[in-house]
Order: structure tokens, then C-alpha cells, then sequence
């Protein structure tokens, strides 16, 4: 039976010299990574995936390191062990063995210095150690940024560690500083100590190679970086960053509102702005939009461009809270519910100005009832759609299934499936960008299509609730006739 390792130790001892060597004073797990700290990071990246119990050992600079750590409401629910390492000029086995007394069975063990990517977590929770210790490595050696320093681990055919350190010749992975270890790492560690006067982790390690009980899980497409010097800050970054980019980003979004909401993002992260403070940012963006668009009349038809431009700002800016809420680890419901309906409170707003806009300058109430129409028409769907996300725990509505992958699909989902990229708004804000700037011309068959797409949005998800009732009703049958 597999159970899901729930707590893990953390070194925090060491000096920290190759950082300080330009000045920093200080401590290197307090050193701010994206907006936060390493061993935060550290802490709240592992709970993430299920950690509850952080045994961190500290020595240099431990009251420095201690006092940053307690009385933060974020590690609410966490159980946070501090242990002192008074011998930290030793290696970072010695401080290993210091968590002894406080871990039973099997145990994460990483850096307070190394940022990872959370699915490295879930490799190793899939890897039991054994009578041993599991490894994380990096076999992408042309993506390791310093390789001089790693530790390096040449493997065995079948995933068994030969040998380890940072000297070795020959190697075809890299230690990635993240472990699942059995209680024998510390049986090899109090071994190699009595003996020595001293041990180092990678002993331990080698210890347990030498006996077959030391493994390798390849990290596979994850990505970690050990911090250690001003560059490697940098390049931490970089990857934090790079990590940002969602998978279901549009081309749109990957080319232009990305690099504009990481550049903000960049300059915010290490402020008290808040996800929610850009969220209300991005929402009062799109609200002047709405009211410059509306006080176009035929001698100001440049508030119609206006208005554009600041409906695509908006939408550019709508990057920002998420990542911020990513990169400092501050998700929370309420804030996505507040992002979901600001988001459709600029949508809709935007519609009903553009129809009033349309109807100052031609004169033809027709577009302020399309516009007036696709408003009353889109909260009813959002209406349909808030009280399905309610009943699935989930405040956005990327998480809902409008069926469109299906593969019994009709001819109309189908169609919609091919279509649906005009429906993500960092298409169709730029779009509807392009057409206020052409003028208003361009800007009718823009209504026309925006109230067509909340109509085939309607539709669709409608159908899409039919054939999830029939599936279910057909596998109630199944149950009672079985």
C-alpha cells in the first residue's frame, strides 16, 4: 500500500559563503527568490503537494532564519520543527543526522537553497525508498546552468545510483537536491560520522549505492535551480518566470499580454501588491474603457481607439494577478471567483458601450439593442455557468467541460471546438482592439460577433449539460440492471 510522504526535513545550516562574497548580509534561505524567500519557497512548494511536517535544521544565522519563519499565516496548518545544527562548519550530513528524533518512516529531504518544480514532488511520491533513499535527477545535462557545481550521479541501467559527487568524470544525471530517504539514511550517516568525525549527505548516499539501496527518479521535463551566487538568482528567476506561461496560453497571449504581465509582474513581486489589488486594477481599467468607448459622438471618434487600447491594457493586465498569486503562492478562492466575475463585468460592460457608441454616432438605436441584448444575454449564461461552478468547488470557468473534446461530438461542437479560440479574451480584446481603431464600421460586425459568441457559448454549454445528463442517466441503468 502506497501512502503519500507528509513530512520532510529541510538543511538550513550552512553559511551561505559563495552568496556573500558580493556583499549580501543576508542569510542564504532568507535570500528573496520571486518575491519570496528560498526556504519559504522551499516550505510552501512542498505543501503543495501534501507535506505537512517541516523539520528544518538551522545553524548560522539560525535565529535570523527561525525568526523569519514563525508567526507567518501561511504556513497555517503546517507543523514547523526547528532543530539546531551547532557543528554547521561540518558537512550537511552532520545536519541531517540532527533530524533524526524527529522523523518517523519515510521523509523528503532538500535544500532551503533550490527552487523546484512542484512535479518533482510528485515523482518521488511515487517512488517508495525502499531500505534506502530515492534520488531526483536531472538527466537534461545541456540544461544544467552551472554545471562546475552540481553534484553530479552516474547511474546504473537499471535506475541504481554508481556514484555521486561533484568531482566525478563520468555521470549522466544531476542531483537536483530533492530525496525520498528511508530511516537508513541516518544509519549510514551515524556510521561514516563515527568513523571520520564528520560526513557529508553525498556520503550517505554512497554508502547506500555501495548496498543497492540508493535509486534515481528522473525529473523528466521539471525544471529546479540551485541558488548559490548572484547569477544563479538570476537564472531562478528566469525559470520562476518561465514556469508562468500556462499550456492553454493562446498565440496571443504567449506573444503579447504574457511578456507585457511579466514585466509588471516582475516589478511588483517583491511589493504587498497583492493578486486581488491587480484584479481590481485590471477591472477599473476595463471600466474606463466602457465609458471613454460611450463618450464617442462623430467629432471624437479617436475615444473610440481609446477605448480600445485600454480594453487590450486590461486584458494584458489580467496576467498579473495570477501569476503573482503563482510565483508567492497566494491562490485563493475568493480571489478566483473575484478575477472570473471582474473579468466578465469588462466583457459585457465593454459590449453595451460599444452599442451606445455605435448608436451616438449613426443615429440607429438597432446597435444599442444588440449591444443592451448581448449584456442581458451574456449574465444569463454567466448566470447558468456561476451556479455550476459553485456545485464543483471551482471559482473559474476554465473548469468547466463544454464537451468539446468529446468524442461522439455533433457537427455544432465540433464546429465549436474549432472555433473556440475566438472566445478566449486574449483574442478577441485584441481584436476588438484592431476594429475600434479602424472605426466604427468594423467596430457593428465586432457587436454582431460578440453577441453570437455568448449565444454559441449559451449553446453550446447547453448541449454540452444535455449529453453529460444522458451519460449519467445511462450508467445509473448499467448500475441497476447489473
Amino acid at each position: 500500500m502506497k501512502t503519500n510522504i507528509d513530512q520532510a526535513v529541510i538543511l538550513a545550516a550552512g553559511k551561505g559563503t559563495r552568496i556573500r562574497r558580493d556583499g549580501l548580509t543576508l542569510p542564504k534561505p532568507l535570500v528573496p527568490v520571486g518575491g519570496i524567500t528560498l526556504i519559504k519557497r522551499a516550505i510552501l512548494t512542498a505543501k503543495r503537494e501534501g507535506v505537512k511536517k517541516f523539520v528544518i535544521v538551522v545553524g548560522c544565522d539560525g535565529d535570523r532564519v527561525k525568526a523569519a519563519l514563525q508567526n507567518d499565516e501561511d504556513y497555517q496548518g503546517l507543523e514547523l520543527v526547528f532543530v539546531e545544527n551547532e557543528l554547521y562548519d561540518l558537512s550537511n550530513g552532520v545536519s541531517v543526522l540532527q533530524a533524526k528524533p524527529h522523523v518517523r518512516g519515510e521523509f523528503f529531504l532538500m535544500m532551503s537553497d533550490h527552487i523546484v518544480d512542484p512535479a518533482i514532488y510528485r515523482t518521488l511520491q511515487k517512488t517508495p525508498a525502499g531500505e534506502g533513499l530515492v534520488l531526483a535527477v536531472d538527466k537534461k545535462l545541456n540544461t544544467i546552468f552551472d554545471m562546475d557545481d552540481a553534484t553530479k550521479v552516474k547511474t546504473a541501467a537499471d535506475g541504481r545510483i554508481d556514484e555521486i559527487g561533484k568531482e566525478i568524470d563520468s555521470f549522466d544525471a544531476v542531483d537536483t537536491g530533492v530525496f525520498r530517504c528511508s530511516q537508513q539514511l541516518f544509519t549510514e550517516l551515524s556510521a561514516h560520522y563515527e568513523i571520520h568525525g564528520d560526513a557529508s549527505l553525498s556520503n550517505g548516499v554512497q554508502q547506500l549505492a555501495a548496498r543497492g539501496h540508493a535509486r534515481t527518479a528522473d525529473v523528466g521535463t521539471a525544471w529546479w535551480q540551485d541558488v548559490d551566487t548572484p547569477e544563479t538568482i538570476k537564472h531562478a528567476h528566469k525559470l520562476l518566470f518561465a514556469s508562468l506561461t500556462k499550456p492553454i496560453d493562446g498565440i496571443v497571449s504567449k506573444t503579447i499580454n504574457r511578456r507585457f504581465s511579466k514585466c509588471v509582474t516582475r516589478l511588483l513581486m517583491n511589493t504587498s501588491v497583492t493578486p486581488n489589488h491587480m484584479t481590481t486594477v485590471g477591472l477599473l481599467v476595463g471600466l474606463a474603457a466602457s465609458v471613454v468607448t460611450a463618450m464617442t459622438t462623430t467629432s471624437s471618434l479617436w475615444l473610440l481607439a481609446l477605448g480600445g487600447v485600454l480594453y487590450q491594457l486590461s486584458s494584458m493586465l489580467d496576467g498579473c494577478d495570477g501569476e503573482i498569486a503563482r510565483l508567492k503562492f497566494k491562490h485563493s478562492d475568493s480571489g478566483e471567483w473575484y478575477d472570473t466575475v471582474s473579468d466578465d463585468i469588462i466583457n459585457l460592460c465593454y459590449q453595451v458601450s460599444v452599442g451606445y457608441a455605435l448608436f451616438q454616432i449613426t443615429g440607429n438605436s438597432l446597435w444599442l439593442q444588440i449591444g443592451l441584448a448581448t449584456f442581458v444575454l451574456g449574465w444569463g449564461v454567466a448566470a447558468i455557468l456561476y451556479r455550476k461552478l459553485l456545485t464543483s468547488g471551482s471559482g473559474t470557468h476554465l473548469a468547466l467541460d463544454f464537451g468539446l473534446n468529446n468524442a461522439d461530438a455533433g457537427l455544432f461542437t465540433r464546429v465549436m471546438a474549432k472555433l473556440e479560440f475566438v472566445a478566449h479574451r486574449d483574442f478577441y480584446a485584441l481584436l476588438l482592439m484592431m476594429l475600434a481603431i479602424i472605426g466604427p464600421a468594423a467596430l457593428k460586425v465586432a457587436l454582431v460577433m460578440a453577441f453570437a459568441t455568448v449565444f454559441f457559448t449559451g449553446t453550446q454549454w447547453f448541449i454540452a449539460s444535455i449529453g453529460s445528463s444522458s451519460q449519467s442517466g445511462r450508467r445509473k441503468t448499467a448500475r441497476a440492471g447489473g
